[in-house]
């Protein structure tokens, strides 16, 4: 048996995709309260799940899998913001804390509680 922490207290909200959102990628809002990336360094309110018909889900609560960059985040709770090119990174300040409680090195990926 495997440990499986999804479907943790997910919560998911429809936004208006704006342009450049992709799947799997931090997300804000912008002035019109669409979904968009996040910029780099930025905090960011949630994940991106899925882009249809112009409207995106987006994750805010529960367990996410993202990708990250520059390093590895550590496990326990972690500041993160935005990476590079559509990833989280672990940060020191200016960031948002969450509950990392996987890392896979491999993929760069690691399972966050928003």
């Amino acid at each position: 048996m495997s440990i499986s922490f999804n479907g943790y207290e997910k919560s998911i909200i429809t936004f208006e995709a704006g342009d450049g959102l992709a799947v799997g990628c931090p997300v804000t809002l912008n002035s019109n309260g669409e979904a968009v990336p996040a910029s780099a360094n930025s905090k960011f309110i949630g994940i991106c799940t899925a882009i249809r018909n112009g409207w995106a889900s987006v994750q805010t609560g529960g367990y996410a899998t993202v990708k990250y960059s520059d390093s590895a985040p550590s496990y326990g709770v972690t500041m993160l913001a935005t990476g590079a090119n559509k990833t989280v990174k672990p940060v020191s300040e200016n960031g948002i804390y969450y509950k990392v409680v996987k890392v896979d090195t491999t993929n760069t990926t690691a399972g966050i509680i928003l």
